[in-house]
Parts: structure tokens; C-alpha cells; sequence
């Protein structure tokens, strides 16, 4: 679907004979402001006991009690956008979550154990898919930033 409102779009632009890079960084720029904001509010947020209990990857049993529960925050604070690069034909942007466990925690993973010097699966952790539906809710707003260029490119040449 949104290939082609997307081809609908730059076939307006054309008839407009407007400058497209201009509009493509503006789209993609928003498009993925979407996308950010998006994945921020679905990541979830931890919340820590005073007991912490976990057994390292060689084995040993750790075990302490803190003095208050902590809240988390950072893998929703993680999420950054990078530079907008424009090149001949394209313009790209990525959105990116530097904690080293993201994708875990959005495609979920293996709950494992060591027993006698051998990992064994103990479980599951089914997968958020935050980032999933952060794409998803960016195609859905596009036909409304697409909408609102024209609107711009319009107003801005008179038209």
C-alpha cells in the first residue's frame, strides 16, 4: 500500500516541479521521528526487587538483597536516531538502541542454566516486538506526512 502512495506522492511532486530532496529529507525526518517516539513509549520498563538472584555464565549462584527496588528506563532511553544521510538518489536515517540487550528483550530469548559445566534451556521469554510495531505505526503515519508535504510544498510556491 504505501509503495504506492509513496509513487503517488513523488509523481505530485514532480508535477509541482518542486526540489524532491527537500521533501524526501522532510518526509523520512518525520517518518522516522514516528518511528522513534513510537519505539520509546512501547519499550518496556524493568522493575527491580530488593532480592537479586541470578547465576553468572560460569556457573556461580549470586544472591543479595538491596536496599530499595530500583526502576529501569535504560533500554526505552537507548533509542537514537542518527544523521539524515543524502545521498544521489536516497535519503536514509536509522533509528538504533545501543543497549547491548534490545534485541532480546524485543525478539525474546532463552532462559538458561549451567548444570555440571553444560548450559541447559530452562524457559522462554517471549519477544516485545516493540521495534516491530514502531515500524509499522511509521507506515501507518505516512499517508498523512506525505499529505501534509504536499501541503507545505504547495503553500510554500503559491500554489
Amino acid at each position: 500500500m504505501s509503495d504506492n502512495i509513496f509513487a503517488e506522492f513523488l509523481a505530485t511532486l514532480k508535477k509541482l516541479d518542486v526540489d524532491l530532496k527537500e521533501s524526501q529529507i522532510k518526509v523520512v525526518n518525520k517518518a522516522m521521528d514516528v518511528m522513534q517516539r513510537s519505539a520509546v513509549q512501547n519499550t518496556p520498563v524493568g522493575s527491580y526487587d530488593k532480592e537479586v538472584d541470578f547465576t553468572t555464565s560460569k556457573g556461580e549462584h549470586v544472591h543479595f538483597t538491596t536496599s530499595v527496588t530500583r526502576q529501569g528506563g535504560t533500554l526505552r532511553r537507548g533509542w537514537h536516531l542518527s544523521r539524515t544521510y543524502v545521498r544521489k538518489d536516497q535519503v536514509q536515517k536509522y533509528l538504533t538502541n545501543n543497549v547491548d540487550y534490545a534485541i532480546y528483550v524485543n525478539n525474546g530469548h532463552h532462559i538458561t542454566k549451567v548444570v555440571d559445566g553444560e548450559r541447559i534451556n530452562i524457559g522462554w521469554v517471549p519477544g516485545q516486538f516493540f521495534l516491530e510495531s514502531a515500524v509499522k505505526t511509521a507506515e501507518r503515519a505516512l499517508p498523512w506526512i506525505y499529505d501534509a508535504e504536499l501541503r507545505r510544498v504547495k503553500a510554500k510556491h503559491g500554489l
